[in-house]
Formats: C-alpha cells, structure tokens, sequence
C-alpha cells in the first residue's frame, strides 16, 4: 500500500557543508553515476581555473617557466574552497597544461608542480572536493597562440613559436580582439600540430623526430605527462576521473579542399567581424611560409625557423613554381587509403591507450570522452567506467560577447549551419532543451554512457563590459537562468566553465580575454561574506538532489521566490538517504519542507536535507522562510 508521509518543518542552516559522497567512490550504471550504497549521484562543480592555461611565473625562455600557483597559491585554497563548499560546486576538473608539466625538454618533468598539485587536492578533500584531471589544451600551445603543449613540441619540428604578444616576438601583429579575432599565421601551426599529433602516421609518413615517428613521439609525450600525473595522485581517494584530451580538433584532417575557409575561423569571424574577410587554409599556409595569402585576410608572418621548409612542402602538397606558390594538392587531406579521412578513430584510439595507461596507477578511475566531428559509433571502447563529456554553451554569445535577452540563435545543418533567430523565453528554453538533449544523446552512439557536461557558462564581460560600469548583471542572470533551468530539466551532472581565482574586470580570467569565471576580485567587495564576488549566483547557485535512493524524476526551482521541488521513484533496497543541497545563499533564514511518501531530517550546521524511508513516487519541496 502507499504511504504519505507529509512532514513541515522549519529549518534553519548555517553555510557548513558536509560531503555527499565517499572519497573516490563515483562509479557507472548504465547511463548513470552511482555511489557504493546505489544512490544515483548528480555531480555539479566547476572548471578550476581560467588562468590555468598561462604560467604564474612567466618567462621570456618558455623553458623555464612555472605554474606552481596555478589554480591559485596555497595559503589561498581554504578560501576558495571553502566557498566552493557553500554554493555545492563540489566536483572539481582540475585544469593542468601538458606544458605545466614537462616545460623544460622532453620526459623533464617539474616535481616542484607535480607536489604542488598533489597539495592542491590533498586541501580540497577536506572540503569535500572531488577532483577529475585534465590535461587541458586549447589551440594546441600556447607556441601557437593557444595553451596545452610544451613550446619544444613545436620548435622541434621547425616551426617558431607565434608569439605575437609576447615578449621577443618576430613578427607584431594585431593582438587578438574578443571572439580569437583577427586571424593569425598561429591558425596554421594549431592546424599542422593538430594533424601531426593526430594523424601523422598517414599524413607525414617518414616524418620522424629524435629519431621516432612523429605522431608517436608526441602522442607518447602527452600520454607520459598524464601517466606523471596519475601517478603524483596515486593514493588520494578524491581523484574520481581523468579527462583525454580537450575538444580535439580535426586539424586538416577531412578538409575536402585546403582553398576552403578555415573552420574555426568562419564562425569567430561571422560574428566577431562580419565584413572582414576570413582566410581559407591555403591563405595561412602562405603567410606561415613568407608569403602574401591570395585573399588580403591575414597578415603575413614567417614562422618557420631560418632555412626550414613548411612540411607538407616536402609532401609536394604545394610548391614554389616559376617564383610563385602554387597549390597542388588541395584535397592532400581529404582521404586515407582513398577513404573519406575522419578524425574519430584517432581520438579514440588515444582514448583507449589514456585509459589503459592510466588504470595502470588507478584501475577503478572513471575515464572521460569528449566526441570529436565524424562517426561517433567509433569512439565505442568497451571499457568499463567510461563517461561522454561533451560541452554546452550558446556559441552565439561566446563568440560575440553579445547577448539580447530571451533572444538565440538555432543552428541549423552541419557543417555549415544556418542560424535562426529565436526570440521569447519558451522559445530559448525549447532551443536549449533540444541542445542538451543532443548531447545527451551523443552518448548512445559510442556505448550508452552517462553524461557529464564537462563545460558550460557564459562570458560575463557581456555587451562592452555593461555590467562592470554600472553592476547590473541582469542580463548575465537571464542568461545563466535559463541555460541551469535547461539543465535541472534535463537531470544532467555538468561542471561550470570556470572559477578563476585572480579574475578582474580588466584582464578577465587572464587568457585570450576570456571572462568567464563566477568569481571575481573586483566583485569581492566583503571578505567577510563567502559569497561576496560571486557573479549571478542567485542563478549559478541552486539546490539539487547529490545522491538520490532511488531514479531522478524531474526537479524545480524558482531562484526568485526559492521554491524548490524534486520528485524521484524510490529504491527500497537502498538504505542511504537520498542527500538534498539547500545553498544558505537562497534560504538565509531558513525553509520550509514538505515531503510525500518519505520522511527527512537535517542537522545543524549542514546544508543537507536527508530523505529516508522512501517508498514508490517521492516529492520534496522546499519552501523559504520569509
């Protein structure tokens, strides 16, 4: 028979948090995350952080370099983590550069760091934190206007580094705007790095350096530094899961014509500079080697070193003829072993070898996919405790830095999509809801795998810096609200893009003028109050069910009244509570509860509200005090 058990109470909280989860004990069911005693588990966190991507000690010698302090120093960790603590955000990817690691020279490995990193999530546990480790890159190098890969990656195989805004740079160009705009020569060598890295074996067969073939030698590198890692973490319980490989890009891989805009810079320039012209692959081919692109679309900056020859030169992809270059092989890219070329078995193929090479420190780690373009079934591994992570943000905004509220933007075919104007809330929810949706769904192509949004955000730097001159952040609550309704809707664990500790209004998260982080300095005007620099928490923090006995049904939350509600059909063979965060941000006088067919409690000091003895369809609401 069913029971209802209907429960009010008031309850009152202090900001004190206690761990929903046993260090080191997230496993996959299915499409789900568990704990050992069966609970289903919604993971929420943050990126950890922006300016991880550059050195806290810069250097004019990349060699010498150090990112001891990056994410933050360690008299700082109680801090941070302690307000992580208050607002929930308690799973942690932990944003490490390859070149962090192994800046000094090949298999040279900075124990000062590896130690400090260890520190770093030794600290957080005490808070509860759980750490996932990504080796992170954007861009491929910082060598080459991006963040991840040592510089000597790149200078080994003769390309200089692009340092347009750096100290010591060959060539000054236009520093880039917001959006990655203007194009550089830098776009070239991500591309060639990229390839070489991913698919050198077919692409530059022979090419070899210290003597191994070059897609070995890198690859090897990468996957050496992550095993350096894991092992510096062997033995910390709150290490959950170790990411692949960030947003892998194709690189030339499949380009079907080398004349062909360049991908990613069709995109940033259709909305960053719409009347500029947007180079073609070819065109940074060129000004990579000296010479004018055929379209006045970047500027022309020589980045191989003095006597050294573009590679796929050498692979007779083009040549100088009669004092001009000319393209002779436009489609060199477009297929191997006259197959289509497609990207996916070569991320998959890391994937797996990242998974084996890592399971040999920490065999019960959870292992992360990102998808890559092109057939999805492929990044089928088989392996157990394997987790899609695929990434969430409007593009739109990202790139513009523009926001209208209640307006997006469809896209429409792949993979040149159109956009759609959407305009009304129901019609942003709808868009958003078919987008996480998709990505949910990306899963079931290569395994079944449950879903961590491994990015999302917003840029908070939103229509010329709006919000700084005046503090009204209306426009960046609107936004955040209606992409973590979506995602509450869709039960789905993610992790906020990012929490930077040294973020200002001037520099941002201190990386290609990214301002994404929901913590700033000059936000912070108590240090007193946990939540002071925060931006848009009143969206940003929410309550969700941690751990549920029982199957997630659908949760709902009001950020302006408070009202709460979360449905899930109970287990009865689990004996753990279902664990409820109730953020003191919202419930400062405390709340209300209502329970159907369940009873609850909660302790002093804890923002955990505890439902047990559940039977059949269970409702919890949470109302505030007034």
């Amino acid at each position: 028979m069913r029971k209802l058990l209907t429960a009010l109470a008031t309850v009152c909280l202090s900001a004190g948090l206690s761990p929903a989860l046993a260090a080191n004990a997230v496993r996959t069911e299915g499409t789900a995350f568990k704990d050992p005693q069966g609970r289903t588990l919604m993971l929420r966190g943050v990126n950890l952080g922006g300016s991880s991507k550059v050195p806290y000690r810069k250097s004019e010698d990349p060699r010498t370099v150090s990112y001891v302090g990056r994410p933050f120093p360690l008299a700082d960790a109680d801090e941070h983590f302690r307000r992580l603590q208050g607002w929930g955000l308690t799973t942690i990817r932990l944003i490490i550069m390859w070149e962090a690691v192994e800046h000094e020279g090949p298999g040279k490995y900075d124990q000062a760091y590896l130690d400090y990193l260890r520190e770093v999530v030794k600290r957080g546990q005490q808070y509860g934190m759980n750490f996932i480790i990504d080796l992170h890159q954007d861009f491929y190098s910082r060598a080459t206007g991006g963040d991840g890969a040592p510089y000597w990656t790149v200078t080994k195989l003769g390309l200089g580094p692009d340092r347009t805004n750096e100290p010591g740079a060959p060539h000054k160009q236009p520093p880039r705007g917001p959006g990655y705009w203007p194009p550089t020569a830098a776009r070239f060598s991500v591309n060639m790095m990229d390839t070489l890295f991913w698919a050198g074996n077919d692409f530059a067969p022979g090419l070899k350096v210290d003597g191994v073939p070059v897609q070995q030698w890198l690859q090897s590198h990468y996957v050496g530094a992550i095993k350096q890692v894991a092992l510096t973490m062997r033995g910390l319980p709150n290490v959950i899961a170790y990411d692949t490989y960030n947003e892998p890009n194709h690189g030339y891989i499949g380009v079907k014509d080398l004349r062909e805009p360049e991908f990613f810079m069709a995109f940033v320039g259709k909305h960053s500079a719409p009347d500029k012209l947007v180079p073609s692959y070819w065109d940074l081919m060129l000004a990579a080697s000296g010479y004018a692109p055929e379209k006045p679309s970047v500027p022309v900056n020589r980045l191989w070193a003095k006597g050294v020859t573009d590679i796929w030169r050498s692979y007779g992809v083009w040549d100088v003829v009669n004092g001009k270059p000319r393209l002779l092989k436009p489609d060199y890219f477009a297929t191997v072993n006259g197959k289509p070329a497609d990207h996916v078995p070569y991320v998959a193929a890391l994937q797996r070898r990242i998974a084996m090479e890592v399971r040999e420190v920490a065999p019960d780690t959870l292992i992360l996919q990102q998808p890559a373009v092109g057939k999805l079934s492929d990044l089928t591994l088989n392996l157990p405790g394997m987790v899609s992570q695929p990434h969430w943000y409007d593009g739109v905004v990202l790139m513009s830095k523009r926001y209208e509220p209640n307006v997006t933007y469809a896209m429409q075919g792949w993979p040149s999509p159109k956009e759609v104007r959407l305009e009304g809330r129901e019609a942003v929810l709808g868009d958003y809801r078919a987008r996480v949706g998709s990505l949910i769904d990306l899963a079931k192509q290569y395994g079944d795998l449950p879903t961590l949004i491994g990015e999302t955000g917003i840029p908070y730097d939103l229509n010329g810096k709006h919000a700084y001159k005046t503090g009204d952040f209306s426009a960046q609550e609107t936004l955040t609200g209606l992409m973590y309704q979506t995602l509450d809707e869709k039960l789905v664990s993610y992790l906020i893009w990012n929490y930077t500790a040294d973020n200002n209004n001037a520099d941002g998260d201190g990386w290609s003028e990214e301002d994404l982080s929901i913590y700033s300095l000059d936000q912070r005007h108590d240090p007193a109050d946990i939540n002071s620099g925060g931006r848009a928490l009143k969206q940003v923090v929410r309550p969700y069910p941690a751990a549920t006995a029982g199957t997630p049904v659908s949760i709902r939350f009001d950020p302006a009244s408070g009202d709460f509600e979360y449905r899930f059909k109970a287990d009865p063979s689990i004996q753990a509570p279902t664990e409820i965060f109730v953020p003191q941000l919202h419930y400062p006088k405390g709340y209300d509860v209502e329970v159907a067919n369940a009873r609850y409690e909660t302790k002093p000091g804890s923002s955990r509200l505890l439902v047990s003895g559940a039977q059949g369809d269970v409702v919890v609401k949470i109302r505030r005090k007034a």
